[in-house]
């Protein structure tokens, strides 16, 4: 994970979200004027975050709406992009505008999914996804009704964008995954104070699909919100490869896109 993706907020705020159809409470902070959770996650702007925690204070009986997830992606066919096709424009001010077009190559070439310019006049276009420029990489789980923005710092890199583009079709970060704590160990003692909620699992919300993914490109690195740079994660089991590496998709992203997604 780029430190881009690491949200720099302090104050931990709670609030409500909608996954696969249920409202479960979730902490986040605010950076650049967005309610951000594990990081990089948008949940919508802290008005809506304050609106959401008091329409379940007056009414809790919204609790009790039916949970329905899949794995470390939100299940649900409001979530998914028809087709599997995503449609975006990228904002003129955006620097570096390749990395974006070379990240949807990247997920072409490797999964069903397509990507179509967004073309205003089009009513088939209400929901898409805007790359703008600002601090950090972000961007909201799923589909979401109207326009949504994926934010590109200038440190975000095209392995970013596959990143935050995989939270835009509907995934969550791999260390969420209800069975983690079978193949990893999270060092609380060494996270940075206030950023402990960035490790929050979907339990009650979640089944794991594929296996436990250490080469995910949705994975956080060893040392993510560390205090001093050893690990805030730690193997259970020894792993080859690079865990948090932000260059391709690997095999279990393919696959569980290919459930999320079957063509």
């Amino acid at each position: 994970m780029a430190d881009g993706e690491q949200g720099g907020g302090k104050e931990i705020k709670t609030t409500f979200m909608m996954v696969g159809g249920r409202l479960r409470p979730v902490q986040y902070t605010i950076v650049d004027g967005l309610a951000v959770v594990e990081g990089c996650i948008i949940v919508g702007t802290p008005e809506q975050a304050e609106a959401n925690l008091k329409a379940v204070q007056e009414q809790p009986g919204l609790l009790r709406a039916g949970a329905d997830a899949l794995g470390v992606a939100i299940k649900g066919e409001g979530f998914r992009w028809p087709g599997g096709k995503m449609i975006f424009e990228i904002d003129p001010t955006l620097p570096n505008p390749g990395r974006v077009e070379q990240a949807m190559a990247h997920w072409t070439e490797k999964t069903s999914i397509t990507f179509e310019e967004r073309d205003p006049t089009n009513a088939d276009h209400t929901n898409f996804v805007r790359f703008v420029p600002g601090s950090g990489c972000r961007s909201a789980v799923g589909m979401q009704a109207g326009g949504q923005e994926i934010v590109l710092g200038p440190e975000c890199t095209r392995g970013n964008a596959i990143h935050e583009i995989g939270h835009a079709l509907g995934l969550f970060h791999e260390q969420s995954r209800g069975d983690r704590d079978a193949h990893i160990r999270i060092r609380f003692d060494r996270i940075q104070e206030g950023m402990e909620h960035n490790f929050t699992q979907h339990i009650d919300d979640g089944i794991d699909v594929e296996d436990y993914d250490f080469g995910s490109i949705m994975h956080y690195p060893l040392t993510a919100f560390s205090i001093d740079g050893k690990p805030t994660i730690e193997l259970v089991k020894p792993f080859p490869g690079v865990v948090g590496q932000r260059e391709k998709l690997s095999e279990g992203d393919r696959a569980t896109i290919k459930k999320l997604y079957p063509k």
